[in-house]
C-alpha cells in the first residue's frame, strides 16, 4: 500500500522537514527530495512487512522509520483517525521519539513499539561474494534499456558523435524523452555500441579489482521494481572518477549474481539510503553538496528512477 492510500498527510512535504530537524543531521538532497522517496518506499516496506502498529484503542497507529535522532534515538510516523468520510482512514500526526513531548505519550501507549523493517535476508546482499567471479551482464541490453542513465560524453565519444544527447533544459522534457527514445533505438545499431561494452567490461573489471582490497565498494540498495535487495558497484568509465553505477542482483540458485541496470550517482546514494546510512567513501562524496549533474556529465529522468 503507498503512503497516501492510506493516510492523509496535510501539508506534504512540510511534515517531512520536522523528520528532518528530528533526525541526526544528513543531506538529503536538493528540496529534501531523497528523504521524500526514502520514506515513502520505507512505508511500502512497513506496510509489506506488517509492521505498523494499530494500538488496541483504534486511536492511533505507529511505524519506525527507520531514522534515529543525534543521540541515537528511535523515530516514529505517528497517525491518528482521520475524522473524514470522503477521505484516507488516517492521517500522519508526526514524528516523535518515545520520550518525546506531545506525540510521545503516545507512543508510551504502546507495549511494543514496531521494529525497523528488514532489508538483507542473505550475506551475499550485504557483501559481494568474489568466489562467484564477476557478474553475468548482458551489456547491450543494459546501456540500452540505461542510455538516460550513461554520462553523455561518453555516448558521443563512442559513436563519434553520431549520437549527440541534447540538454533538456534547452529542447524541454517531452522532446528530450523523444530524443532518448531515439538515441536507444540509434545505439543498438551502432558501431559504438561495441566501444561502449568495451568500456563498461573494463570498468567492472576494475570494479572487481578494487573490490578485492575494499569490500565496502559494493553497497547494498534497495531495487524496488522488484521488491529485493541488489549490491551496487562503482564504475569509472574511461576515468579516475566514479561516473556511473551498475547493480547486481544475487541468484541464490545459480549461485551467481547478473547485472540489472545502471543509475546515476545521486540514484544510487537515494536508492542504498533506504537500507542503510552509507558509509562507502565514493557514495557519500557522490551525496556532497558539490556534486552536481551538469551539461557535461548525467541528465536524466526519473521515469525508472529504481
Amino acid at each position: 500500500m503507498r503512503l497516501f492510500d492510506f493516510a492523509f498527510v496535510p501539508n506534504y512535504p512540510e511534515p517531512l522537514d520536522r523528520l528532518k530537524a528530528l533526525a541526526a543531521n544528513e543531506h538529503w538532497g536538493k528540496n529534501g527530495r531523497m528523504l521524500r522517496s526514502y520514506f515513502n518506499h520505507m512505508f511500502e516496506k512497513v506496510m509489506e512487512d506488517g509492521l505498523l502498529s494499530v494500538h488496541s484503542d483504534c486511536q492511533s497507529a505507529v511505524f519506525h522509520t527507520g531514522l534515529t535522532t543525534r543521540n541515537e534515538k528511535d523515530i516514529y510516523a505517528v497517525f491518528c483517525p482521520n475524522k473524514r468520510d470522503d477521505a484516507q482512514e488516517w492521517f500522519l500526526r508526526g514524528f516523535s521519539t518515545k520520550d518525546g513531548i506531545g506525540l510521545g505519550d503516545i507512543l508510551q501507549g504502546y507495549d511494543d513499539l514496531p521494529f525497523r523493517p528488514r532489508f538483507i535476508t542473505h550475506s551475499e546482499q550485504a557483501f559481494y561474494s568474489l568466489q562467484s567471479g564477476g557478474p553475468e551482464c548482458d551489456w547491450p541490453s543494459i546501456l540500452v534499456e540505461n542510455v538516460s542513465r550513461i554520462p553523455r560524453y561518453l555516448i558521443r565519444e563512442a559513436t563519434e558523435d553520431r549520437i549527440l544527447l541534447p540538454d533538456m533544459r534547452v529542447v524541454g522534457k517531452e522532446r528530450y524523452m523523444e530524443y532518448l527514445d531515439e538515441a536507444g533505438l540509434s545505439l543498438n545499431n551502432d558501431e559504438g555500441m561495441d566501444r561502449l561494452v568495451a568500456w563498461f567490461e573494463a570498468a567492472l573489471d576494475r570494479a572487481l579489482d578494487r573490490l578485492h582490497m575494499d569490500y565496502k565498494l559494493a553497497v547494498p540498495s534497495w531495487y524496488a521494481k522488484e521488491k529485493c535487495v541488489v549490491l551496487m558497484l562503482p564504475l569509472q568509465v574511461r576515468q579516475n572518477d566514479v561516473n556511473v553505477v551498475i547493480t547486481v542482483k544475487w541468484d541464490e540458485h545459480h549461485g551467481c549474481y547478473h547485472g540489472l541496470n545502471l543509475l546515476t550517482l545521486e540514484m544510487a546514494y537515494n536508492n542504498a539510503r533506504l537500507i542503510a546510512r552509507p558509509e562507502a567513501r565514493w557514495l557519500i562524496d557522490a551525496n556532497h553538496s558539490r556534486f552536481k549533474r551538469t551539461s557535461e556529465g548525467h541528465q536524466y529522468l526519473g521515469r525508472n528512477d529504481q
